[in-house]
């Protein structure tokens, strides 16, 4: 009687590590591919509105991979309001702002967290990866409502507002080192990441499937 007990509990903890082991091969599957999220206002040391849309693209290192490369990039646009009366860019007493979109992309891997590989993934974020670029077409400046033209900028306002979006982009992926309550229903991917600041709570993250798909 007491073998017969433990073959059938050497049973269950066998199919216990099975059923656990598919979910953790299902979730790693499952989130592969880009997802995207809307449009984000993001905190600034300095004045002025800076908005992200983020895309995060997850690749397996094989069929059967529970971690791999991950990709953050992100769509920025910075509207910038300048103080006045700077005769270098617009007439004494005019109003004046710069508006810059730029692209940031940054280096990860990822992998599920074995303590509990259902729903949390590891995260690893490269410091030295992020790179941000501005785009010159997609830069622009007003004095008192009317268009400026783009040789007028300082090449100082263009180092300023990439030091400043860089900074930004320090303080929201640097302290992610985890993806919690990572959830998937459908095309729908939320999760929680840490927000950086003592006391705060995390953050929720929601992103659409843009490519990939789970079978």
């Amino acid at each position: 009687m007491k073998k017969t007990f433990l073959y059938m509990a050497s049973i269950a903890v066998a199919a216990s590590l099975l059923s656990s082991c598919g979910n953790n091969n299902r979730l790693a599957k499952d989130i592969e591919g880009t997802w995207q999220a809307n449009p984000a206002a993001v905190a600034t040391s300095s004045p002025g509105i800076m908005t992200m849309t983020d895309t995060w693209t997850f690749t397996g290192e094989d069929p059967n991979a529970t971690g791999g490369t991950l990709l953050i990039a992100s769509l920025a646009s910075v509207e910038w309001p300048l103080a006045e009366g700077s005769d270098t860019i617009a007439p004494q007493g005019n109003a004046y702002a710069v508006s810059v979109s730029a692209s940031v992309n940054i280096n990860a891997t990822w992998n599920l967290d074995s303590k509990d590989p259902d729903d949390e993934i590891l995260v690893s974020i490269d410091p030295k990866s992020i790179v941000v670029n501005i785009d010159p077409a997609g830069v622009a400046m007003s004095t008192s409502g009317s268009p400026a033209p783009l040789d007028s900028i300082p090449p100082y306002i263009y180092g300023a507002v990439k030091a400043e979006l860089t900074k930004a982009v320090q303080a929201r992926f640097f302290p992610v080192n985890k993806l919690e309550d990572v959830e998937i229903n459908g095309n729908k991917l939320k999760f929680e990441v840490p927000s950086g600041k003592e006391k705060a709570d995390d953050v929720k993250v929601y992103l659409t499937r843009q490519t990939g798909s789970a079978e």
